[in-house]
C-alpha cells in the first residue's frame, strides 16, 4: 500500500483520536480500541519506510493517547467514576444470561428451603445445627438488639468485622471462578440456602420476626447485589477457561478478567457499603417503619442503577 492510500485509509481515525484528545475526559468511552489501532498504524508505517514527517506525526499522536489513558493522574478518578458509572451496568446487562442463572442458584434454594422450614420448623435441623439456630434466635432476641453494642466504638468493630467477611465471600466466589466456574455457583447456592434457613427460622418467631427483617432490609440490598456480581464475575472466568473459543485459554482468561474489573470492582464497592449500613445503620434504634422505607429506597436505587444508569452514552458494552 501507499502511502497516500494509507493516510486516505486512516487519516479519519488520526483525526477522530485528535478531537477526542482536545475533549478532555468527554466522549472517550472508545479511546482504548482507538489507541490500539493506532499503534497498529504506527508500526505498519515504520516498516513500510514512510515519510519521517508521517512517522514522527504517529508517534506524537501515539504518545498523546498513551499519556491520556495511562499518564495522567489527575484524570484517573474520572476513570473510576466511568467504571462505576457506566462500564458496570451495562457489563452487568450484557452478561444478562449469567445474571440469571446466578439469582435462580441464590434466590431458588432460598425460597424453596425458606417455604420447607415455614411449614414445618423441624426442618430447619436438616441445614443448620440447633447451636446455629439458637445463636441466630438470640442475636435478634428484643432484649439483644437493646443492649447494642457499646456506642461507636462497638460500631466501628462491627463495621471492620462486616467488610472482612463480605469481602472475603465476595472474593471467594470470584476468584474460585478459576475452577471452570462451578465453585462459584456452589458459593452462591450455599448463600442461599443459609439465607433460607436463617430468615424463615426467625419468621415463625414473633418476636425476632420484626427485628430480623429491619436489620437487614437495607443493607441486604448492597450486600446480595455484591455477591451476585461477584458470582456473575466468577462464572465469566470459569466460562472463558471451558470455552475460550478461538483464543488460547491464557488469552481468553485475561480478556475475561479486563472485562470482569468494573463488575468485580463494583461487587467490592457495594459490600463496603452494605458494611457501612449494617453497622451503623441496621442496628439503630429507628422504628422499624423507618428502616423498612429506607431499605425500599436503597432497593429501588439498585435496580434503576442497573437498569437504567450508562444507557444512550457511547458504545454499549458486548461481548
Amino acid at each position: 500500500m501507499k502511502q497516500a492510500q494509507f493516510e486516505a485509509a486512516y487519516g479519519p481515525l488520526w483525526s477522530e483520536i485528535d478531537t477526542l484528545l482536545d475533549k478532555r475526559a468527554e466522549g472517550r468511552e472508545a479511546l482504548p480500541e482507538q489507541y490500539r489501532r493506532l499503534c497498529q498504524c504506527l508500526a505498519l508505517a515504520s516498516q513500510r519506510g514512510y515519510s519521517p514527517q508521517l512517522v514522527s506525526y504517529l508517534h506524537g499522536l501515539v504518545a498523546r493517547c498513551h499519556h491520556a489513558l495511562y499518564g495522567v493522574a489527575a484524570e484517573r478518578p474520572t476513570v473510576l467514576l466511568q467504571w462505576l458509572r457506566l462500564d458496570l451496568p451495562r457489563r452487568v446487562r450484557a452478561e444478562w444470561k449469567l445474571l440469571l442463572l446466578v439469582l435462580l442458584c441464590l434466590l431458588g434454594p432460598a425460597i424453596a428451603i425458606g417455604l420447607l422450614v415455614w411449614h414445618d420448623s423441624h426442618n430447619a435441623f436438616m441445614f443448620a445445627s440447633p447451636e446455629e439456630l439458637t445463636r441466630m434466635h438470640q442475636m435478634y432476641s428484643p432484649s439483644s438488639l437493646k443492649t447494642g453494642r457499646g456506642g461507636s466504638e462497638g460500631d466501628l468493630q462491627m463495621f471492620g468485622h462486616y467488610i472482612w467477611n463480605n469481602v472475603s465471600i465476595g472474593f471467594r466466589t470470584f476468584a474460585s471462578g478459576i475452577f471452570g466456574g462451578v465453585p462459584a455457583l456452589l458459593s452462591v447456592l450455599f448463600n442461599g440456602m443459609k439465607m433460607g434457613v436463617v430468615a424463615a427460622w426467625l419468621s415463625l418467631d414473633p418476636a425476632t420476626r420484626s427485628n430480623f427483617w429491619s436489620f437487614v432490609v437495607t443493607h441486604s440490598s448492597f450486600e446480595l447485589t455484591g455477591l451476585v456480581l461477584s458470582g456473575v464475575a466468577g462464572l465469566r472466568l470459569g466460562m472463558a477457561l471451558v470455552k475460550p473459543g478461538r483464543l488460547s485459554r491464557r488469552r481468553a482468561l485475561q480478556e475475561a478478567s479486563i472485562e470482569m474489573y468494573p463488575v468485580v470492582a463494583g461487587a467490592a464497592l457495594l459490600t463496603v457499603l452494605a458494611a457501612f449500613f449494617e453497622a451503623f445503620w441496621s442496628a439503630s434504634g429507628f422504628p422499624p417503619a423507618v428502616k423498612y422505607s429506607v431499605g425500599a429506597v436503597c432497593w429501588a436505587l439498585v435496580f434503576l442503577f442497573f437498569g437504567f444508569a450508562g444507557r444512550g452514552k457511547g458504545v454499549h458494552a458486548t461481548r
